[in-house]
């Protein structure tokens, strides 16, 4: 078991060793899902997307609607910055 203590800011460094069995690379979006049983955090990286093969209009185009699901993202992202800076 392997542990972690907050930052002033509320950041967590995730173990080199879990970051590289689940994935968790820079840039990629982690989920924080609280349950029973406490919070599971899950990486969002391709294969988080693969498990919705069949949910989407055409599984030939998950790359593309990837691409489509971050770019909304960063909009949003940035949205809040500039709402933030008014």
């Amino acid at each position: 078991m392997e542990t972690s203590v907050p930052t002033s800011k509320g950041q967590v460094l995730i173990p080199k060793r879990l970051r590289e069995k689940y994935g968790i690379e820079p840039g990629v979006r982690v989920l924080f899902e609280e349950t029973k049983h406490g919070l599971l955090i899950k990486s969002m990286n391709r294969d988080y997307f693969n498990k919705f093969r069949g949910l989407l209009r055409n599984d030939d185009n998950l790359d593309e609607e990837i691409k489509k699901y971050k770019a909304e993202e960063i909009k949003q992202e940035e949205q809040k910055l500039s709402l933030s800076k008014k």
